[in-house]
């Protein structure tokens, strides 16, 4: 299968499947056509990641080859996602926004500073796991990532919920 539809079709399942299961763990409403532009939002999502992570992949190897960082797997991958997530990560959030809130025509800026965050708190981390596998499965663990942020973000909202109610 080509790489650029395998990355559309694993985003957009996974991808989409953490927003779902997001939104059964708070009790939101979701409908089908959410659900389908969703699932394409991901689908596009999935091509420009997938063409940053071979992009970041050989701007490293270079900085690695010119000895600006140190070599050796662990270094490579951190390096990896940290330049991915600090010069590409805020733009692909500005874009998922977008994406998300197409049909609205608006962007929000509600949350989008806790969005910012996760490039430090989980996307680093994450992404250099990674970016430590053979690229054939980079594309594929960084989808399931989106779906365990999904995961992750809709048990806290969850809990926000369930604290706001008991302090009313």
């Amino acid at each position: 299968m080509n790489p650029l539809v395998a990355a559309m079709v694993k985003f957009a399942i996974l991808g989409t499947a953490g927003e779902v299961v997001a939104k059964l763990i708070t009790k939101s409403k979701i409908s089908i056509t959410k659900i389908i532009h969703s699932a394409i939002s991901w689908a596009i999502l999935g091509v420009i990641i997938k063409y940053a992570f071979i992009g970041f992949n050989g701007f490293v190897h270079e900085l690695v080859n010119h000895h600006y960082l140190p070599s050796g797997k662990i270094y490579e991958s951190f390096f990896k996602s940290f330049f991915t997530n600090a010069m590409f990560g805020p733009w692909l959030v500005i874009i998922h926004r977008f994406l998300d809130n197409l049909p609205k025509l608006k962007i929000p800026t509600e949350g989008l500073k806790g969005a910012m965050l996760t490039l430090l708190w989980f996307w680093v981390p994450a992404h250099t796991i990674t970016f430590s596998l053979p690229g054939e499965w980079q594309i594929t663990l960084a989808a399931v990532w989106s779906f365990v942020l999904g995961l992750i973000l809709g048990i806290f909202a969850n809990l926000k919920k369930k604290k706001e109610v008991n302090n009313a």
